[in-house]
């Protein structure tokens, strides 16, 4: 509501004589009031008719402006939350293929947005702990509260281990894993002070078994659902929850890519349609590669009251690959 307090009206003195001038400012300026407070009272009832089960809360997410972190956080905006995403979008130079634009953010922020909901973009990066410090600031003065916070960010890299050089090795586990733990330093005093929250990191189908061709990510990835564990032994007694979330193969812009496609099977350079066939041959349900909302399916129930006692898990989104994981 607004703090602003209406003009005070003009009154007739019993020995002022009212001229038709008088009553027609009169008249104007009652009709702008007027007009002020049916635009007021508009946009009050526009916010309390957000619905869904997460209207009037808030969600982080990091690598939010394509691929699973922008289907994460549109499946939290279409429960109701507003959303602040988070991204690089632009060119990190060591990264061999296309990382999300600046215009990939807007998008997203636009799509967010046409859900009825609040959005803030931040154009960012996950190693830079002030930056998603101040985002996450930014939630709680614009939105008032951070209750989810999803740590998705991250890169790839393929090859063998003894391949890769110091700068590799850095950027990766930079990324991937210091980066995560960075938004879990950034939510966790303001999750711990409103005694609520949850917290979503993710991992990967490599992060639950080796992999020779992505060793270092993986080792990342196995990090990660430490790091989710920890978290959760932390924060249980603030009632804040702390999950990983393993995808197995996602179509997403970090396999889609030449760079991925020339390298997963040494000398020979695969399509698109090639890939997706070798995905169906490795999931147990007949898909291949499958669409990012599946991700964000699994992290809109994360956050919601089904899972209030689910904290310290791994989630894997398989297509039952993950059956022949040990229990």
């Amino acid at each position: 509501m607004s703090n602003r307090e209406n003009a005070p009206r003009n009154h007739q003195t019993e020995t002022a004589k009212t001229t038709r001038r008088d009553v027609l400012a009169g008249t104007a300026a009652g009709i702008g009031l007027a007009a002020g407070a049916l635009a007021s009272a508009s946009s009050a009832m526009a916010q309390s008719q957000t619905t869904g089960e997460y209207a009037g809360k808030t969600a982080f997410v990091t690598g939010a402006a394509r691929g699973i972190g922008r289907a994460c956080a549109e499946a939290l905006a279409a429960g109701g939350a507003n959303v602040v995403i988070f991204d690089i979008a632009e060119q990190i130079p060591d990264v061999p293929y296309p990382l999300a634009t600046a215009e990939d953010l807007a998008d997203t922020k636009a799509a967010i947005e046409a859900m009825g909901v609040g959005c803030i973009s931040v154009q960012g990066d996950v190693r830079d702990f002030e930056a998603q410090k101040s985002a996450v600031d930014q939630a709680i003065s614009e939105f008032g509260s951070l209750d989810f916070a999803i740590a998705n960010a991250g890169i790839t890299q393929i090859g063998a281990l003894e391949g890769f050089d110091e700068a590799e090795l850095s950027l990766v586990i930079d990324i991937n894993l210091k980066g995560v733990i960075k938004t879990v330093q950034a939510a966790t005093p303001i999750m711990r002070e409103q005694g609520s929250g949850r917290m979503i990191l993710m991992s990967s189908v490599t992060g639950r078994a080796g992999s020779a061709n992505f060793p270092v990510y993986s080792a990342t990835k196995w990090a990660v659902i430490g790091l989710a564990k920890s978290t959760a032994l932390a924060l249980g007694k603030s009632n804040v929850t702390c999950n990983a979330v393993c995808p197995t193969l996602v179509h997403t812009k970090l396999l889609d890519n030449d760079y991925i496609l020339s390298s997963i099977v040494p000398g020979q350079s695969l399509t698109f349609e090639q890939f997706n066939e070798g995905a169906k041959g490795r999931h147990i349900l007949p898909v291949g590669l499958y669409e990012p909302s599946r991700i964000g399916d699994c992290v809109r129930f994360l956050c919601g009251e089904g899972a209030a006692l689910i904290s310290g898990d791994v989630f894997d989104v398989g297509a039952g690959l993950n059956a022949q994981f040990p229990a």
